[in-house]
């Protein structure tokens, strides 16, 4: 038996039954001794069991607040899912819901409360006064009807309040990829220095640290095109992943930015894990890098330190930094190679898809090599390049010359 604090219980081992069983000891509202049993298969199992029950029995349900409510909510279910999913929770109950709703008792909560709440948010302004977007509000609308659908399951509330809201239409999003030549603009401009620093006044010298974070991101550049690696995926790569003589990379983890940090996690979809091959002058371009990571490594290994062996780092050897990258370089290349204003990084995946579609590639291979979960999503997402592959296809047959 596993002797645990006063007002804790106990457990024990029921060899008969084989079962994990939680004994807790209490004196009730109505002055008597009561107990209560909590069973399970497994000691983890049963110590959820014991959180949950814990964390229910704190709470007085009958007027439980949401934002008292949402916490609970999280604290249970924290073990079981991502950690990419819990911060994505976090986030929208942190910044969203609990300032706006969290001092509404859950069961007051209505439909219509929460449409009003979701519409008025419409016209609120998010970071740096922007207009909060679609995919936003849909992201609350989501997590509190998670977290509601929780309340319902423990006997807090019968329906789901948010179960009958509307989600927020998206508007279309236009697939912004480049041209060959917008290409080669591009990967030239990485190339140099002074795109760094637009300011003609400023005396720019750029130290060995700057010169590794820009030659570190021109071959990150350049890779992606080749392969239309998701952001996540292509800075997570290590050189483990990358296979010199059989010209291919393993995808197989997703680099992913939390609040405390970065950490190398999950793939997206099970089929986001998967082999791409890439050509003889990506395989170069990839050696080249190597080997100046590797100078540098041994010039500043006091200060560099690649100990998870990383395609990409920063210039002290560790995880790279989304909002650095953006605010340090990219917007900056962008404005310089004369790309369309608000291009992402996220558009050189488009310009992969985009470039091999228009070449007459099989859309299956290029769905394959995207990672997507089914070839209705490349066909989604690039439905307006159709009507040139099906001109492609014809002009590929009269070349038979059968008719």
């Amino acid at each position: 038996m596993v002797r645990r604090a006063k007002g804790e219980g106990s457990i024990r081992y029921d060899n008969k039954h084989d079962r994990y069983i939680w004994r807790l000891k209490f004196l009730g509202e109505d002055g008597l001794k009561h107990e209560k049993y909590l069973t399970a298969k497994t000691k983890k199992g049963l110590q959820e069991k014991i959180k949950e029950y814990q964390s229910k029995k704190e709470l007085n349900i009958s007027d439980v607040k949401l934002a008292d409510w949402s916490s609970n909510w999280l604290t249970v279910i924290k073990p079981t899912i991502k950690i990419s999913t819990y911060d994505y929770y976090d986030m929208f109950l942190r910044n969203y819901i609990n300032p706006n709703l969290g001092e509404k008792k859950v069961q007051e909560l209505t439909p219509i409360m929460l449409q009003e709440f979701f519409n008025q948010m419409v016209g609120e302004n998010g970071k740096k006064g922007r207009a909060l977007s679609a995919t936003t509000i849909n992201g609350m609308r989501r997590t509190l009807k998670t977290c509601l659908e929780y309340a319902v399951k423990n006997g807090v509330i019968r329906m789901n309040p948010a179960a009958t809201t509307k989600p927020l239409k998206k508007a279309d999003k236009k697939v912004i990829a480049l041209s060959k030549e917008q290409v080669i603009a591009l990967l030239s401009t990485a190339s140099k220095a002074d795109y760094i620093y637009t300011d003609v006044k400023q005396n720019f010298i750029e130290d060995e640290g700057k010169k590794y974070l820009r030659k570190c991101y021109y071959y990150a550049i350049a890779l992606d095109i080749a392969t239309g690696l998701r952001i996540g995926e292509l800075f997570a790569l290590t050189w483990d992943d990358v296979d010199f003589d059989k010209f291919n990379i393993m995808i197989r983890r997703n680099l992913q930015h939390r609040s405390n940090g970065r950490e190398l996690g999950t793939l997206k979809t099970i089929r986001s894990q998967r082999l791409i091959q890439i050509d003889e002058k990506t395989i170069n371009l990839l050696k080249e890098w190597r080997e100046y990571q590797n100078r540098y490594a041994k010039q500043y290994h006091s200060i560099y330190d690649n100990e998870i062996n990383l395609v990409f780092t920063n210039s002290w050897g560790k995880m790279y930094n989304h909002t650095n990258f953006y605010r340090r370089y990219w917007r900056k290349l962008v404005k310089a190679a004369g790309l369309p204003e608000g291009f992402n990084f996220h558009g050189l995946r488009h310009t992969h898809a985009t470039l091999l579609l228009l070449a007459g590639e099989n859309i299956k291979a290029v769905s394959e090599r995207l990672g997507h979960s089914s070839v209705s999503t490349t066909l989604n997402i690039y439905y307006n390049l159709v009507p040139n592959l099906q001109k492609h296809a014809a002009d590929t047959f009269a070349k038979l010359d059968l008719l």
